[in-house]
């Protein structure tokens, strides 16, 4: 069942890119707030059911990097994100990247767990996007702070987890 939840959000993706690049900013705020909500839910329910799995593991994060890539993505394409705006949008998604790749180089070695800064982050990055999609009035800017405030520590995990993986890589204890 929390699997359902977390599908669900990787079939939200297509339609508040749509909503976003159309000018439709306050329903794909809507939607956007709803498939953030089924990163709560699909969590909660698997901890409440014993329903995790591996497959709820792996789609998880990643249905989190695909809605949050795909929205920067689509805020770029609108311009809600132009000038030294576009360099966080960069940073966040070379990370992802970067990560998602020291995952596959430790599959089979050793698994990097997610850090309850990363969590922070995830949260964080969530609700800037948020105030970004409307495009409009105080939450703007309020959002921007968020997203500069969601790169540092979008870097700062970053880093944590390169050190991690190094030293998985590398044969060195990590903790």
């Amino acid at each position: 069942m929390a699997n359902f939840f977390t599908l669900l959000r990787i079939a939200l993706v297509l339609p508040i890119f749509w909503l976003i690049l159309s000018g439709q900013g306050w329903l794909g705020f809507l939607l956007f707030l709803f498939a953030g909500l089924t990163d709560l839910v699909d969590g909660a329910l698997a901890r409440a059911l014993g329903d995790a799995d591996a497959l709820g593991a792996a789609l998880d994060p990643i249905a989190d990097k695909i809605l949050t890539l795909s929205t920067l993505l689509a805020l770029a394409a609108t311009g809600s994100l132009a000038g030294v705006h576009l360099l966080a949008a960069l940073l966040i998604l070379i990370r992802e990247f970067w990560v998602g790749g020291l995952r596959e180089a430790l599959a089979g070695k050793s698994h990097l767990v997610v850090s309850p800064l990363a969590k922070w982050k995830t949260g964080i990055q969530f609700s800037a996007l948020a105030l970004l999609i409307p495009g409009v009035g105080w939450i703007h800017p309020l959002g921007l702070l968020l997203l500069w405030l969601a790169t540092g520590l979008t870097l700062w995990t970053g880093w944590q987890y390169s050190l991690r993986g190094w030293r998985a890589l590398s044969g060195r204890h990590h903790r």
